[in-house]
């Protein structure tokens, strides 16, 4: 099973987005999916409304035992988000979290969203990773974190030395502003060995999505179609990504 989390220490910058969009194009495909909601806010549960719930994360974590399911080829399931997931986890916190998440086993693929902040929970998360995918958001508060993330990157690395890093995904990304496609250029420049090369732009079909918990290539709507057609040119991607560390 890959294991990959999505992960930045900012809100708002569309991680959310990426875990359930990743989540239902693996589904298309044929591939089985755990999604796990580790945020408190529950977000990423809203957007997979479909999805069979198999267990709750605040359990989870409390018990150290991870729920007991099969899932299905073209199946997704999901570890459900709680309100009461502590926002700081200490170390033994954070050991739980490697345990129980090291314990979980039986899909193709497990999408891990997390809360904004590098908090102990999120750490344990990536150490029982396969990968870290960062999205971002282009406007200056928002890259401002991006030094934190590969800060994380390499203190997690030097525990969990197998994991790889997918890269920097712009997301929310709105062209028609001049500030941030010259934002978009600089941190091409200053990132250009980890940005990943395909942008997730502002558009309305994403959001009807997760407001109906759905899909994006299931939004009839024109921007919906254009999303859909933007977000599988990065699943390609990330496909070829995973693929090429596999070999």
């Amino acid at each position: 099973m890959q294991t990959i989390v999505i992960a930045n220490n900012k809100g708002g910058v569309g991680k959310t987005t990426t875990a359930s969009q990743l989540a239902y194009y693996l589904i298309r495909d044929g591939y089985s999916v755990i999604a796990v909601d580790l945020d408190g806010q529950r977000n990423l549960t809203s957007a997979l409304q479909g999805a069979r719930l198999v267990g709750n994360a605040l359990e989870m974590v409390e018990t150290r035992k991870p729920p007991e399911f099969t899932v299905a080829p073209g199946e997704l399931v999901l570890i459900e988000g709680d309100r009461d997931v502590p926002v700081n986890s200490d170390d033994e916190g954070l050991r739980s979290v490697v345990e129980v998440l090291g314990g979980l086993g039986g899909g193709d693929f497990c999408i891990i969203d997390t809360p904004p902040a590098f908090t102990g929970l999120v750490y344990g998360a990536l150490i029982a990773a396969d990968f870290m995918l960062a999205p971002i958001e282009l406007k200056r508060f928002s890259l401002d974190g991006v030094e934190a993330v590969l800060r994380a990157y390499v203190q997690v690395q030097q525990i969990n030395k197998e994991i790889g890093f997918l890269g920097l995904l712009p997301s929310r990304f709105d062209a028609v502003k001049k500030t941030e496609r010259e934002t978009l250029r600089q941190v091409i420049e200053a990132y250009a060995n980890l940005i990943i090369p395909h942008a997730i732009r502002n558009r309305t079909g994403y959001e009807e999505a997760e407001a109906q918990g759905i899909p994006v290539f299931e939004v009839p709507t024109r921007s919906g179609k254009e999303a859909a057609a933007e977000f599988g040119a990065f699943f390609e991607w990330f496909m070829q990504a995973i693929e090429k560390k596999e070999d």
